[in-house]
């Protein structure tokens, strides 16, 4: 492929299934190549910009394998009282999590980074969704992270799970919830192709 054509070729520096299937679904070919960048060197409590710069860091140790493709990486957190909270480490911690969330709003941030080292355009940014939980019983939270085991996802949910749905209300962007903010993206990958 050539020109325009070309840019539909794109790395996922995640290895992410949901952020893949999504690139999936906006027409790219999607190539996985995750990236081995250490978020724990991370020594920022601000949500907003911790996931700005894991989704950054991701970006760039990924983008210089690939530097005529576009690079694509992105990093979620979830924020209650300016608290950040990550990927539950077991059952218990993601008990506490889901527990903590109920009946209250919290917020969704993902960082958003691309890389396109071949014309020099290099983009990262973030996207806020406010997320309102509903009342959540205990056996409730118990049998949504039995059926999902959702150790892998910032605040120990995922959206898209409607066995024991958790959401009663949102304000801003769906998919920046299930990780990857596709208007965001989108407007960002335009101005690479300069396509209108």
């Amino acid at each position: 492929m050539t020109g325009n054509e070309n840019k539909k070729n794109i790395v996922l520096a995640s290895e992410s299934p949901r952020r893949k299937e999504i690139l999936e679904q906006l027409g790219f070919n999607v190539l996985v190549h995750p990236s081995a960048f250490d978020e724990t060197t991370i020594r920022i409590n601000i949500p907003e910009e911790f996931a700005v710069q894991a989704a950054q860091g991701k970006a760039s140790a990924v983008s210089r394998l690939y530097p005529d493709l576009i690079t694509v990486a992105a990093d979620t957190v979830v924020t209650l009282d300016s608290i950040l909270l990550g990927k539950p480490e077991d059952f218990n911690d993601a008990f506490k999590m889901l527990k903590r969330l109920s009946g209250r709003t919290h917020n969704v941030i993902t960082g958003l980074s691309i890389h396109y080292p071949l014309n020099k355009y290099f983009y990262s940014g973030f996207e806020t969704t406010e997320v309102t939980f509903r009342d959540l019983t205990e056996d409730e939270i118990e049998r949504y992270l039995n059926m999902h085991k959702p150790y892998d996802k910032a605040g120990a949910y995922g959206i898209q799970d409607l066995t024991v749905p958790l959401v009663s209300y949102i304000r801003g962007c769906y998919f920046n919830v299930v990780g990857f903010p596709v208007s965001h993206f989108y407007i960002h990958w335009r101005n690479i192709v300069n396509i209108v």
